[in-house]
């Protein structure tokens, strides 16, 4: 059954997010910047890892 087809109530939120290759930590892409956007480049604000944006699909964190 894809997500699509269940109920409103029972869709899991979904975002797409950079994460760090070398420590794992996800930044949402609506805060990539427009450098990073263009150049393909990100740095990692946790361990400082440099290198392309990975981008993945993830289960949307719950806000609060």
């Amino acid at each position: 059954m894809s997500p699509q087809s269940l109920p409103p109530d029972r869709r899991t939120p979904l975002q797409s997010v950079h994460t760090c290759p070398q420590c794992g930590f996800s930044i949402n892409l609506k805060n990539i910047g427009l450098r990073e956007g263009a150049t393909g480049i990100v740095t990692c604000p946790k361990c400082e890892w440099t290198g392309p944006v990975e981008i993945q699909i993830v289960e949307k964190e719950p806000s609060g």
